[in-house]
């Protein structure tokens, strides 16, 4: 369903693309460093801090549709996926998936469905 957006420029609706293997639910990104270590003084207030390159992590929810795309990924191959994750510094590596949970229901009107988490890291392609 497109949907038309009225004196809102700049804003979006809903996940942005399709992914292939699901029906896609819902994509979401997060992005923080690795760590970030503080130095602190005599008196616990903070002096300064090191931090680490930013790590991202995504999660995708959906119903599965095949067994390429989000279903084929692994944790040793890179997986790109068809949403943007460009947003904060994220690495631009590729994600490796994590975890993923995949549930089958065999109740009237459900279908298999898939979870599943990436992550990336600024120094591994």
């Amino acid at each position: 369903m497109a949907v038309t957006l009225v004196n809102l420029t700049g804003f979006s609706s809903g996940v942005a693309a399709d992914e292939t293997g699901i029906n896609i639910k819902s994509f979401k990104s997060s992005v923080e460093p690795e760590f970030k270590t503080f130095v602190e003084a005599k008196d616990g207030t903070k002096r300064g801090f090191a931090v680490a390159p930013m790590k991202l992590t995504v999660s995708i929810d959906g119903e599965i549709t095949g067994s390429t795309g989000v279903m084929a990924a692994t944790a040793a191959a890179a997986f790109t996926p068809s949403n943007s994750v460009a947003y904060f510094g994220a690495p631009t590596t590729g994600l490796y998936l994590d975890k993923a949970d995949v549930t089958e229901e065999r109740d009237n009107g459900q279908f298999k469905s898939v979870s599943a988490e990436f992550s990336a890291y600024a120094g591994i392609s």
